[in-house]
């Protein structure tokens, strides 16, 4: 969710409070037309996978049943009482978690193909070509937005193409896509219909 399909500053201390709890919760430009296209094309069932505390769970809810296709809200069962924690709960982890998580969507729905959306800020590049080596088949086409627009983050290190290359290691080049500007992921999208 965090800066996949919501604006959330995510290597930013005080972008993720500014964006979490002062600025009305924004979409990433051009991604809600994106999922759009997405549902109407291929009418998947939607999971949104997130490194969040549960304690947001109403805060997203609302977020993405305003922009996005409703689905199931998958977030870390972790709960924060300081400011420490709250930043811990978003940064912490989160590869593990998400392949976990995703281990028990696939132990769920082993027969389902999946396209998975993450972006570049954390490890999700990571957790999805793990995901891919594992379970051979289940994983149709993976989406990673570079995220290029936080003062914090370190580009030089988060945009690599060494980066993806080892993220990314035996996983076929055509099943993987990094992209900046959502409208770039059309023709992959269109290519998915009938597979």
């Amino acid at each position: 969710i965090d800066d996949t399909v919501k604006v959330t500053l995510t290597p930013s201390p005080t972008g993720i409070l500014r964006t979490t709890f002062l600025l009305p919760p924004s979409p990433i430009v051009a991604m809600p037309e994106l999922y759009r296209h997405i549902e109407t094309l291929l009418n998947p069932t939607w999971f949104y996978l997130s490194a969040s505390p549960y304690n947001l769970y109403p805060f997203l809810r609302q977020f993405i049943h305003y922009y996005y296709p409703r689905g199931p809200i998958l977030l870390r069962d972790a709960s924060w009482m300081d400011l420490s924690g709250f930043f811990l709960s978003l940064t912490a982890g989160t590869e593990a978690y998400k392949r976990g998580r995703m281990e028990v969507l696939h132990d769920e729905l082993p027969k389902r193909k999946v396209l998975c959306v993450g972006d570049s800020t954390q490890s999700d590049p990571e957790a999805y070509g793990e995901i891919y080596r594992k379970y051979k088949g289940w994983v149709k086409k993976i989406f990673i937005r570079k995220v290029t627009d936080v003062g914090e983050m370190d580009t030089n290190e988060k945009n690599t193409p060494e980066r993806f290359e080892k993220a990314f290691k035996d996983v076929p080049r055509d099943v993987w896509q990094i992209f900046e500007d959502p409208n770039e992921l059309y023709a992959a999208v269109d290519a998915l219909k009938g597979t």
